[in-house]
């Protein structure tokens, strides 16, 4: 049995490990929610209305990301396993096939965008009082979808192959240019004039387009780069293993997104006050969101160590680092969860005025603090899963707790019990319990250690991205 010093010795740079992923990641995270927080703070001081449209749009939006988030976990699950296997020709030819199904996808995606706004606006079942202002968001958004898919492609390419701290400096002036551009276009400032809630569409526009040229420009550089021939030669079978890898992912994110436009939908179906619960659900959702840096940080960081450790065959530092990485995240969520918990009141009034906004976004974040140390956990453990390749075991359970346990309990809240708001608050709270639970058990057995493994020809998947992969011994 391995002595506690032993074990500390190998755990320790595990660790070390796991926090040089994590800490660039969770201020990539943190410039998210800064966007995040800024487009809800100017939309508040623009008005009720601005702030339930914000969050109603946001999330439609990603929604259309789906494709590129399920390329994006593709991508990072037999990159990060190239990386792992010191392949350097492989990541290269990864990442280009990835870049060539983004561009077609979201070439896609952004004409429908463009040609049917108010169809995809009333499809989402939005309120009719902010289906309008919702449309004009989504108009303006459509011009940047191929840039947006770009963005998160290369910031999953950049993490998977070591260069997180390139992904973290472009993520950094991107955000800095979002901010700026929220307060700027929509206020006004000197010559330039007040547009409205169109200015934090258009400054989310011209932030995201320049983070995918930066982006980008690294991609050509290094000894991951990606070579010309990779993009004149595509190889059918590793595009094949990505849409393997990223179907499942799709549905697993289309489930959970349109899942929460249900919980949306159903927030602004409620017969007393609807606005006011739709933006207590909004800014509540920006605030609980800095939870979720170092929470979908380490997640990331997990699927990344994960993949490395099976690319040089290590399987039990494969599960080591998963729950070092797990466990970290539960220390650094810990203080957080305390805080939001203690100090609710006073964070709801940075986003609100509204006497009774404050007071529903008081009690969504108290109840939902609840969940968060289950969340940390999950969450983690979902990402090393995802790293592994088990995409289709992670769907699964994603896909049921959305649609068995969080929409049926919603539903029961609303027109069983008849709680109002608060029954709500409490169904996704039990819900993510359950789900998260869950997760922690699929990664306990050992059906995810070979799930990146082509049966039919004993290879890792991501071998099928070079003309001549190793043979299993040689691996």
């Amino acid at each position: 049995m391995m002595t506690i010093q032993a074990r500390l010795l190998e755990v320790r740079p595990i660790l070390g490990e796991s926090w040089a992923l994590g800490w660039p990641m969770i201020l990539i995270m943190f410039f998210n929610f800064a966007i995040g927080l800024a487009d809800a703070y100017v939309a508040g001081l623009l008005g009720t209305d601005i702030l339930a449209a914000v969050g109603y749009v946001g999330q439609l939006y990603w929604t259309l990301m789906i494709m590129a988030n399920a390329l994006s976990v593709g991508a990072v699950s037999m990159i990060s396993q190239a990386h792992g296997a010191k392949c350097f020709d492989g990541v290269g030819s990864i990442s280009a096939h990835s870049l060539v199904m983004g561009l077609l996808i979201s070439g896609v995606m952004a004409l429908s965008a463009a040609v049917y706004p108010g169809a995809i606006v009333r499809i989402a079942g939005m309120p009719e009082t902010i289906q309008e202002t919702a449309e004009v968001f989504l108009r303006i958004f459509s011009l940047v979808l191929i840039p947006t898919y770009l963005m998160i492609i290369t910031g999953g390419i950049l993490r998977a192959s070591g260069r997180v701290r390139i992904a973290m400096v472009t993520a950094f002036i991107a955000a800095a240019v979002n901010v700026a551009g929220d307060f700027i276009l929509a206020l006004g400032w000197g010559p330039i004039p007040a547009m409205g809630f169109r200015g934090i569409a258009w400054a989310t526009a011209i932030a995201t387009a320049l983070g995918a040229v930066l982006n980008l420009v690294f991609m050509f550089y290094g000894p991951n780069r990606i070579r010309l021939w990779s993009v004149l030669n595509p190889l059918p079978r590793c595009f094949k293993n990505l849409i393997k890898l990223g179907v499942p992912s799709a549905i697993q994110q289309t489930s959970w997104n349109v899942g929460t436009l249900v919980v949306y939908f159903l927030v602004g179906s409620l017969q007393a006050k609807e606005i006011t619960a739709l933006a207590a659900l909004t800014g509540g959702a920006r605030i609980e969101a800095i939870i979720f840096l170092p929470i979908f940080a380490l997640s990331m960081a997990a699927a990344v160590l994960t993949g490395n450790r099976l690319g040089s065959g290590d399987i039990r530092g494969a599960r080591t680092g998963a729950k070092v990485t797990t466990a970290l995240c539960l220390f650094l969520t810990a203080v957080p969860v305390l805080l939001i918990f203690i100090f609710a009141p006073r964070m709801a009034g940075f986003l609100t005025h509204d006497p009774a906004v404050l007071a529903e976004m008081t009690r969504y974040l108290r109840i939902q603090m609840v969940a968060m140390p289950f969340l940390a956990v999950g969450v983690t453990f979902s990402g090393a899963l995802q790293g592994a390749g088990d995409t289709y075991g992670t769907m699964r359970i994603i896909l049921i707790g959305m649609w068995g346990f969080r929409i049926p309990f919603i539903l029961g809240a609303i027109y069983t019990v008849r709680t109002g708001p608060v029954g709500i608050w409490w169904a996704m709270t039990i819900s993510v319990i359950i789900l998260c639970t869950w997760l922690w058990v699929r990664f306990r057995s050992d059906v995810w250690t070979t799930a990146s493994i082509d049966k039919k020809n004993n290879t890792m998947l991501w071998e099928a991205c070079v003309d001549s992969p190793p043979r299993p011994q040689e691996r």
